[in-house]
């Protein structure tokens, strides 16, 4: 087997980040009514990425914690640890996945600041996520669990990025199965992720790559 080179392996990164760059710009206009309504969901879109670049910076080859980027994400939007729970064993997700993982994530949260948890008095938000077999494959399933959100009776029927991101962006780029339900008591939504090429994970001790 031939080892990619550190500068060839440099250059996919960067084709990667600035194909995920492109396609944040395109879809961060689309619906928007002023620019600065367009100038803030690029910041905190570009921002995600550049949080999770310096995670991945530390030791690329071991990925990036699931629960350190959780939280950084909460800190970064000011959402304080009252407002949340997150829990789950140790994972950590790999180079490839990491950024789709990341960028979801901050969909999530964002919407829940405007629309959800994070926005209503009392709102809270359970993170948490687990490893199962399925299939004879292993799988990463992440909950968010919105609480304490009146749904209305008519959930939106129009997607934004973060729903384009969840529904099609997550299945394609790393075969993740993904479901959104609007419960009484708020937004839920799931996330499997296979052990797979494109999004392996494991648990510390492990070995880096196991199945």
């Amino acid at each position: 087997m031939t080892l990619e080179s550190p500068n060839a392996e440099f250059r996919r990164r960067l084709r990667s980040l600035f194909a995920v760059l492109r396609a944040i710009v395109r879809h961060s206009s689309a619906g928007e009514n002023s620019k600065d309504d367009y100038a803030a969901l690029l910041e905190g879109r570009i921002g995600a990425l550049a949080r999770v670049h310096d995670m991945l910076m530390r030791a690329p080859e071991v990925g990036v914690d699931l629960e350190e980027l959780v939280h950084g994400e909460m800190l970064a939007q000011a959402v304080t640890s009252q407002r949340y729970d997150a829990s789950g064993r140790d994972t950590r997700i790999a180079q490839e996945a990491a950024m789709p993982v990341a960028l979801a994530l901050h969909e999530l949260t964002v919407n829940a600041l405007i629309h959800g948890a994070f926005a209503a008095p009392g709102g809270k938000v359970e993170i948490s996520w687990e490893h199962a077999v399925r299939n004879g494959r292993r799988w990463l399933r992440f909950l968010w669990q919105e609480d304490g959100v009146p749904i209305p009776r008519n959930p939106p029927t129009s997607k934004g990025f973060g729903l384009e991101l969840l529904e099609k962006t997550l299945p394609y780029e790393l075969e993740a199965c993904t479901r959104v339900d609007w419960a009484d008591r708020g937004a839920r939504f799931e996330i499997q992720i296979p052990s797979a090429a494109s999004a392996t994970f494991w648990r510390p001790g492990d070995g880096a790559n196991s199945p």
